[in-house]
């Protein structure tokens, strides 16, 4: 193959890495998609190949040198948009709060459906057997919690929409409060440290998490006070429970460069992986702080049932809002 059936060979590669590049030096890398994330490392590590072919095979003539020239220039361009730490921006925890976490989140969505699929199935699978067979109780919840809410159960005092004095006091019980605010932080912590498992213990913690919380529910609805347990539960765990499940996500990034590096060597795909598990894990941190005033100043409040799952709601759609925020697009030139 000569030079110019080279150049007619891999031109579309060199056009696609060119066209990439000039939209990070524009937008950075947040701008790309996970696709356009794991397209550029790609054509970047093609074209580094294409370079060292040139520079032995074609140096020799002035097209060569001038092709050797041209793609040097493409390959450095790209390797300080891949490596290059980013720039310093005024304000830039500010800018990663409103707009450099949502971004992360979007990237690696796919991960994070994972996650989630992780800890919900089981979580419903749990809950119907426990519904079916109250005997299957033990196998996912701690009998002291179990005890705990039949207690609180038996002694349901209805106010005002269906509100339960004795259920608000549920999070101050010892044996609740160490199984469901402790257990959700250390569980938030593993799932994104056991991605180094190659994501095997990530998975076992999603899913034992979700076994112990659909087990849970079952063991409320078995008692009639399911409106109530929700009521306690959902206003700070709307938020806690995303978390985990994007800690969860961090965790299988990390995994997936370990196992599936696509053609990047694996250290490069494991730093890229990091740095996006850091970010995943920074933004998981500032939602558990949020959950832990409203688990400290809202849910302990005798408010009525439909009020709390009221708040809830509010607390997704607030959610949901937050990440998809996007900076407004910067006019370049």
């Amino acid at each position: 193959m000569n030079a110019e059936q080279f150049v007619k060979a891999h031109r579309g590669d060199w056009h696609r890495l060119n066209e990439l590049v000039q939209k990070t030096q524009q937008s950075r890398l947040n701008s790309l998609s996970d696709e356009e994330l794991h397209e550029l490392g790609t054509l970047y590590r093609r074209a580094a190949a294409d370079l060292a072919r040139v520079q032995t095979r074609y140096a020799s003539t002035s097209a060569g040198r001038e092709l050797v020239r041209s793609l040097n220039d493409l390959v450095l361009r790209a390797h300080t948009q891949v490596y290059a730490a980013p720039a310093p921006q005024p304000m830039g925890g500010v800018n990663f709060v409103l707009y450099g976490f949502p971004a992360t989140v979007r990237r690696q969505w796919r991960v994070i459906a994972v996650s989630a699929f992780l800890m919900f199935g089981p979580a419903l699978l749990a809950h119907l057997a426990v519904l079916f067979n109250p005997d299957l109780a033990p196998l996912f919840v701690p009998d002291s919690a179990i005890r705990e809410v039949q207690h609180r159960a038996q002694k349901k005092i209805i106010t005002g929409w269906g509100g339960n004095n004795e259920f608000q006091g549920l999070l101050s019980s010892p044996a609740i409060s160490s199984f469901i605010m402790t257990n959700n932080i250390l569980v938030t912590l593993k799932a994104i440290a056991m991605g180094v498992t190659m994501g095997l213990g990530t998975a076992l913690v999603l899913i034992f998490n979700g076994l112990m919380l659909g087990g849970l529910s079952g063991v409320a609805m078995n008692e009639h006070v399911d409106l109530l347990f929700w009521a306690v539960i959902l206003p700070h765990g709307i938020l806690e429970l995303s978390a985990i499940t994007i800690a969860g996500g961090a965790g299988l990034v990390l995994a997936r460069a370990l196992y599936a590096p696509g053609d990047l060597p694996r250290r490069d795909a494991i730093k890229i992986a990091g740095g996006e598990a850091a970010r995943l894990a920074v933004g998981v941190a500032g939602i558990l702080v949020i959950a832990g005033l409203i688990e400290g100043f809202i849910t302990p409040q005798p408010i009525p049932p439909l009020l709390k799952i009221a708040f809830a709601l509010l607390t997704a759609i607030g959610l949901i809002l937050y990440l998809n925020l996007r900076p407004r697009p910067t006019v370049v030139g």
